[in-house]
């Protein structure tokens, strides 16, 4: 790992030494609302090269900066104003902590001589910081200009070497305004971990050249590990299954694969069945398996960047706390090649998808259509909706182009549409897709005035079912009247309109695909009305 470099000292003040913090951590871009306590913030970043996107809410902004880090691979950056403004960010903050997304929100705070006082300032609350503190990886409050653009650049190097968990930098407003010689440094740079212990590798290795019946499991933090992935696999001649968060790190459609289904209950007798697992950047979490851990008959072989997570759900025989490229690289170096030894494969695969369809077969006509509109290196953001966790996981595959972001472990309402946004600043190249229902997308509705403030085509998927469905199914399934769920729904079309882009309403399925491609040659967004 290079050790960071120390610029000269120069005399500027908090504001400035923020900015020029973000970008010495290569930030390219800002999520936010400006405020008065952010102004000397704002003051700088036209002049640091830093690009400001306004969102309708912070909220809004929190989950396009997620989607941005997602897909480019940087940090994504929030500068909240104190108070309500750093707050409305606490879900996305959630929901990047849940994920491991590197999300970095900076607030202005309470000046010094006011902090706990309860003096009624303006934006003051209880304890601002220990309310950031209690959801993300870290939040620290910076006493001076060179604390500022020191726990910055801290946060960068969090996201560079650590299981890349959102943080929160706060900045007093006197500690803005003031003046001081700042001494800024780059992050670290270089990998996010040494060379794997060899001991550990080797049984690792020993294990799964003997094992007769391998299988991979991948997850989120596979993602950076894609091609490694895929050799290991053909290496062992080992059959993959993903969770969602890292649903395409091997592309779905390859032989081995059977797709993000590790929800599924065949999935878990499967996987029983093998004699060594190796799972590799995945909690195995309740949120993945939609049930208890899973009950292993073989032995477990787990790689994760976070040693906390090494037994976590599920005790690993052997435990190699790396990250997953260096690990798979080792491995694939280590193994002879073989044959696929897994002749129950298609049979497994039949039962998996047989049970994918019992929930998910309305969602066939719509994952064709975003199969066919994404192309060859599409990006699908999914909101919490049965169109996405029984319709797009199992039924519009993924690849190392292709890209599907989706708030796996919190399930956020609202995520889609602003994810969007912040995935189409980050590849303008590329077509990005919103699916959401008519709950969720009411959460951050508002977010369609920033597609079309900012122009970028972008079809925005809404199956209908009049209110929260998913939660309706159930209370009927428990025996209780439904209540809450059954809700009016505004003209959504019209509301695409109104908020400065299009839309319409497509009944017939055969006509999805061509509407989606028309919505995607045309500057806004489109908001695209199905029938669940």
């Amino acid at each position: 790992m290079a050790a960071s470099v120390a610029a000269p000292t120069q005399t500027m003040t908090g504001g400035e030494a923020v900015v020029r913090a973000l970008r010495a951590g290569g930030t390219q871009l800002v999520f936010s609302i400006p405020g008065t306590h952010t102004l000397p913030i704002h003051r700088h970043l036209t002049a640091n090269g830093i690009r400001h996107v306004t969102p309708r809410n912070e909220q809004g902004g929190g989950y396009a900066a997620d989607g941005y880090a997602r897909v480019s691979g940087r940090a994504g950056v929030v500068v909240a104003t104190s108070g309500p403004g750093v707050i409305n960010t606490a879900t996305p903050a959630a929901t990047a902590y849940a994920d491991s997304v590197p999300l970095l929100v900076v607030s202005p705070a309470m000046p010094t001589d006011v902090e706990g006082r309860d003096t009624g300032y303006l934006h003051e609350g209880k304890d601002q910081r220990g309310a950031m503190e209690a959801l993300v990886s870290w939040s620290r409050r910076a006493d001076s200009p060179a604390d500022a653009a020191a726990a910055i650049a801290d946060a960068f190097d969090h996201f560079a070497t650590r299981r890349p968990r959102p943080v929160h930098v706060e900045v007093p407003v006197d500690v803005l305004g003031a003046s001081e010689q700042v001494g800024l440094r780059a992050p670290h740079s270089g990998d996010a971990a040494a060379t794997p212990d060899d001991e550990a590798l080797d049984r690792a290795a020993s294990l799964l050249a003997r094992a007769e019946r391998p299988a991979l499991v991948l997850g989120g933090g596979a993602r950076g590990a894609t091609d490694a992935a895929t050799r290991l696999a053909e290496r062992l001649g080992a059959p993959v299954v993903t969770t969602v968060n890292g649903k395409g790190v091997v592309d779905e459609r390859h032989p081995l694969s059977l797709g993000a289904q590790i929800r599924l209950p065949a999935t878990h007798r499967w996987l029983a069945e093998r004699d060594v697992v190796l799972a590799v950047g995945t909690e195995l979490g309740e949120s993945d398996l939609w049930g208890p851990p899973l009950q292993l008959g073989g032995r477990l072989i787990r790689v994760d960047i976070d040693p906390g997570q090494l037994h976590k759900n599920a005790a690993a025989d052997i435990a190699l706390a790396r990250d997953a490229r260096t690990v798979l690289e080792a491995l694939v170096d280590a193994l002879p090649p073989r044959a696929a030894a897994n002749e129950d494969l298609a049979r497994a695969r039949e039962a998996i998808r047989a049970e994918a369809l019992a929930d998910g077969e309305p969602f066939l006509p719509l994952a064709a259509a975003l199969d066919e509109a994404l192309g060859d290196d599409g990006i699908l953001a999914g909101d919490s909706t049965m169109a996405s966790y029984y319709g797009a996981v199992h039924f519009v595959p993924m690849d190392a182009r292709r890209r599907w972001i989706y708030p796996t472990g919190y399930a956020t309402l609202g995520y889609a549409l602003p994810a969007a946004i912040g995935a189409k600043l980050a590849a303008p190249e590329r077509p990005v897709i919103a699916l959401a229902g008519d709950g969720g997308l009411l959460f951050t509705v508002a977010e369609l005035a920033t597609a079309a403030e900012l122009g970028v085509p972008l079809p925005v998927v809404v199956p209908n079912n009049k209110g929260y469905g998913e939660i309706r199914a159930q209370m009927i399934e428990e025996q209780i009247a439904p209540i809450g769920v059954d809700l009016r729904v505004p003209d959504l079309p019209a509301l695409g309109r109104a908020f400065g882009g299009d839309g319409l309403r497509v009944d017939d399925p055969a006509r999805l695909a061509p509407a989606l491609r028309e919505a995607l040659e045309r500057p806004g967004p489109t908001v695209i009305e199905i029938p669940a």
